[in-house]
């Protein structure tokens, strides 16, 4: 198998957040789930995603 430094990279980093949260995944997603809750700014909601995608659609179809 070829070495590629990007995956080496990116098993260091699993390792040491298993590290961090003595190998529980629980505590790890636990801790995820609380900062996704406290910075609201990178949650997409994907019912407005669908409506403006719905919206778009009935404008697209409207000129055509």
């Amino acid at each position: 198998m070829k070495y590629d430094p990007i995956v080496e990279e990116i098993h260091q980093i699993r390792e040491k957040i298993l590290d961090d949260y003595d190998g529980d995944l629980e505590k790890w997603m636990n801790r995820l789930k609380v900062a996704e809750k406290n910075d609201q700014r990178h949650i997409v909601n994907t019912e407005v995603l669908q409506e403006k995608d719905n919206l778009f659609a009935e404008i697209s179809d409207e000129k055509s």
